[in-house]
């Protein structure tokens, strides 16, 4: 399984990676994120999963995913997508003079989703286009401008697909599960390095044990050790990346007790130790 860092909304709350290319013979990564994710297909045939069930993708589909919503994405042969990532209390905040945008927002943002792919939505690429093309020319606070202006232009083609891809507002069980999951997520995402305990978990969102454990299973088809543990290792990774600081230190760093149960979990998950994963990027 692979896995991959985070944009960090505080520091940059719009983000574009364009075109960014996979020639692997077959990919995958399994993740959340603090943002709201639009992920849109050049190339590329596979399958996400989301919510325990699974979608298809192929050129031309635009993938939605919320905050702290884990999803898992399987590609076979090449992959080139581009993917813009977003702060949405700060698009919502830009979006305070267009109320009809900003209610369709709201409703991508904030509601349980139906469908997490759109299929056949090739005139989006032009968007993303137009908007690397604006945003390699001006300054960092035109950057925002520019990222604001087309996601108002993306939400306006997206909005005719609001009775497919969304839910009614009266399914609140679902939607609670969600903020639930998304609500440990954040949790995680601000303990992962300390040594987990769900009692204090439990305590911190005022949710009971055997609760918490139940909806993020439901929600994500996953316990929240094994996140945790995904969480950690796509931090490690990223410190065998960037640093060179030894095993044994990158272990104790992102919270695991020795670095032999970090070598065997990381070997267990991603196919090799840390020090040839190091060597290999």
């Amino acid at each position: 399984m692979k896995l991959s860092t985070s944009v960090d909304v505080t520091k940059e709350p719009f983000h574009l990676n364009h075109e960014k290319s996979s020639r692997k013979q077959y990919w995958e990564i399994y993740h959340a994120h603090s943002c709201m994710e639009f992920l849109y297909v050049y190339e590329g045939v596979g399958r996400v999963e989301v919510n325990k069930r699974w979608y298809t993708i192929e050129p031309g589909s635009l993938l939605i995913f919320q905050p702290f919503q884990l999803h898992r994405i399987q590609i076979q042969g090449p992959f080139v997508r581009s993917i813009l990532m977003f702060d949405p209390y700060r698009l919502d905040t830009a979006l305070r003079a267009f109320s009809g945008i900003r209610t369709w927002f709201n409703t991508l943002w904030k509601h349980a989703l139906t469908r997490h792919v759109i299929p056949q939505q090739q005139h989006l690429a032009k968007f993303y286009e137009h908007l690397h093309g604006k945003i390699s020319r001006v300054s960092m606070h035109k950057q925002q401008e520019e990222f604001v202006l087309c996601l108002i232009s993306m939400l306006q083609q997206l909005e005719p697909f609001e009775s497919e891809i969304c839910e009614a507002p009266k399914e609140k069980m679902k939607l609670s599960s969600n903020h639930t999951a998304g609500q440990i997520t954040e949790w995680i995402e601000k303990h992962y390095k300390d040594k987990f305990d769900l009692q204090r978990m439990s305590e911190d969102l005022h949710l009971s044990t055997f609760y918490l454990s139940h909806v993020f299973r439901q929600s994500t088809g996953r316990t929240i050790t094994e996140f945790i543990i995904s969480r950690r290792l796509r931090e490690a990774c990223l410190l065998l990346e960037t640093t060179s600081k030894s095993a044994s230190y990158i272990a104790q760093e992102v919270g695991f007790q020795n670095v032999s149960y970090f070598s065997r979990v990381f070997k267990n998950i991603l196919g090799t130790t840390p020090k040839s994963y190091r060597m290999q990027v």
